[in-house]
């Protein structure tokens, strides 16, 4: 087999996401869930996401930004509120995961529109997924 030999970069970012999604596998997704500050219940599925440490407990989410440069809605409500939740994704909810992805306005919530129930949080104010 031929060694392979590249620079990351000279890739382009979605050359790169999708060399990356190709060599790491599986990869555990997080559908995490967010608030607005207008009280919008934001919810954008993540696999670059992991566990990083154990203690302190540290967890990494990939917060990525739009082409623009404007940071996606997850990524901004996580820097004004510092508050998420991760939900574990399972076979159940995996359709409705991937239309989380859909490209919603920032004042329309994912789990609204897609008939996904939520329920309270006990330490943070965005809600967690019912049925995660």
């Amino acid at each position: 087999m031929a060694d392979l030999d590249f620079s990351f970069a000279e890739l382009q970012p979605r050359q790169r996401y999708k060399l990356l999604c190709g060599l790491v596998v599986p990869r555990p997704i997080a559908l995490v869930t967010t608030v607005s500050p207008e009280g919008v219940v934001n919810a954008a599925p993540f696999s670059f996401f992991n566990v990083f440490s154990e203690d302190p407990a540290l967890l990494v989410l990939g917060l990525q930004h739009n082409d623009d440069g404007s940071p996606k809605d997850t990524t901004r409500n996580i820097a004004r509120t510092g508050e998420f939740v991760v939900n574990l994704v399972d076979e159940a909810i995996a359709e409705a995961m991937n239309l989380t992805a859909t490209d919603f306005p920032p004042d329309q919530s994912e789990p609204v529109r897609l008939g996904m129930p939520t329920a309270p949080s006990k330490l943070v104010k965005p809600p967690r997924l019912a049925q995660a």
